[in-house]
């Protein structure tokens, strides 16, 4: 190899004749640079496979969670499917943060920013009614909550446009788009501002919370455990996710709709509340609350709730009786807290 090396160089290259000592001496340096790189070749292999970087900074030792969601919890798996956890994983973090019902019941402390995605999957082998009723109001509070935080930063919005379209201002081509689709997605014809702000508000958390622990049997039904179905809400879409119920009659096709998470269920029942005609009357309650300058309450628009169950004023009653045995209604004035959690990161939480 070295003799192929020498017989190629041109040693009269650019016919300048320098003395064959000066060359010879070139020629050994060449030669002893190619021989160190053949031996470090040999005694230290180039690795040939893709390496990751490594990290350049210290991990933390703890991690914030501020507006996020517990998703999983390590070595919390049921048969339903893996990222799920025990409600003793659950209550375990909530009492890390000091999440806990009371202060929030007395109007001493804000809700923390904790949206769980799933109920535990055991939550129907808790023997201790009180604890579960606790894991089950903890868990969808926040969720609740939330849900009802985006549908005020949407009227907000709603009531920047009009006021710019009634000033005579042209909106965004994004702006016009984004209310088409609540136009839409709140069944108001005519474009009309007044209708979807009647249509587009919150509902009180004590109503959110005792529909849910009636319709899903405290998170226990079949549906609100394999399809997050809170509020058993039919659908007869055969796009939509659905289960179908045992039993369900001859001739019969609706199926109660499914969802990914809590929080989708929940988006869909307030939807529900807030565009089908049987619910008017809630509606007209709680905009009549609005302009009286009222707080809005959960227990009063139940007074509305007639048409959602055949079982008519005693559903009402039913969900009378929740909100009273639980004091539901102390919740309507809960609000969510903008504040971090610090939380240790022996396990991961999202």
């Amino acid at each position: 190899m070295l003799r192929f090396f020498v017989n190629n160089i041109d040693l009269d290259m650019a016919e300048v004749h320098q003395s064959k000592g000066f060359q010879y001496g070139v020629l050994s340096l060449l030669g002893i640079g190619f021989l160190t790189v053949c031996l470090s070749q040999f005694f230290n292999p180039v690795n040939t496979e893709s390496m990751a970087p490594q990290s350049v900074l210290p991990l933390p030792k703890s991690k914030t969670v501020s507006k996020a969601g517990i998703d999983a919890l390590e070595g919390s798996t049921d048969l339903v499917g893996k990222g799920r956890f025990s409600a003793s994983d659950l209550d375990s973090r909530f009492k890390q943060i000091g999440y806990d019902l009371d202060p929030v019941l007395e109007g001493d402390v804000e809700v923390p920013r904790v949206f769980v995605r799933y109920l535990p999957y055991d939550l129907s082998r808790m023997t201790e009614t009180e604890e579960r009723k606790s894991i089950f109001f903890r868990t969808l509070l926040p969720l609740v909550l939330k849900v009802n935080e985006e549908i005020v930063e949407n009227r907000k919005r709603v009531w920047r446009l009009r006021h710019r379209q009634t000033m005579g201002m042209v909106l965004q081509a994004k702006d016009r788009v984004w209310l088409d689709a609540i136009f839409a997605r709140y069944k108001v014809k005519g474009r009309s501002f007044d209708r979807l702000l009647d249509k587009m508000d919150v509902v009180p958390a004590s109503l959110a919370l005792a529909q849910a622990a009636e319709e899903s049997g405290w998170g226990t039904s079949r549906f609100a455990r394999e399809g997050n179905a809170l509020f058993g809400q039919w659908t007869f879409n055969p796009d939509d996710d659905g289960i179908v119920p045992t039993g369900r009659g001859e001739g019969k096709t609706h199926r109660i709709r499914s969802f990914d998470d809590l929080a989708g269920s929940l988006r869909a029942y307030v939807r529900n509340l807030n565009t089908h005609p049987a619910y008017a009357k809630l509606r007209g309650m709680r905009k009549q609350m609005r302009q009286n300058h009222e707080d809005f309450s959960g227990y009063k628009l139940a007074l509305t709730l007639d048409k959602y169950s055949e079982r008519g004023e005693e559903y009402i009653t039913s969900i009378h009786a929740i909100m009273d045995a639980n004091q539901l209604q102390r919740f309507d004035g809960a609000t969510l807290d903008d504040t971090t959690i610090e939380l240790p990161t022996s396990k991961p939480l999202i």
